[in-house]
């Protein structure tokens, strides 16, 4: 699972907004580790972000949602409306060309699938 942080610019730099205030400033995503505590001030010095920082961008969108789920449900229903009925052949077309619409390269995908979840 992820989370989504709205109104917050792309950092290109350590530290980031997310980095605590005060006496004891820290990445949080730093864990212990280290190779990563060193890399981490060496980020900071040299104004870089390391390459295991879990912060990727997102472009703007419009409204998201689970393709992937609407995909399984038109396919459901063109499964129930594909019976021999000209009206039948003609709605399951139909439905096969939404899919392949939410499917195609014209639906650029936003933000990927998790690992759970796809």
């Amino acid at each position: 699972m992820g989370i989504y942080i709205k109104d917050m610019e792309m950092p290109t730099s350590c530290p980031c907004e997310l980095v605590g205030h005060g006496y004891d400033l820290h990445c949080s995503f730093v864990c212990g580790v280290p190779a990563r505590v060193k890399e981490y001030y060496e980020c900071c010095q040299h104004g870089t972000r390391p390459a295991w920082c879990p912060l990727i961008p997102v472009p703007e969108h419009g409204r998201m949602g689970d393709l992937d789920a609407a995909v399984e449900k038109l396919k459901r229903l063109r499964e129930y409306h594909s019976d021999d009925s000209q009206s039948g052949v003609f709605i399951a077309h139909g439905i096969s060309q939404c899919i392949e619409v939410l499917t195609g390269k014209d639906a650029p995908t936003i933000i990927p699938a998790d690992k759970e979840g796809g």
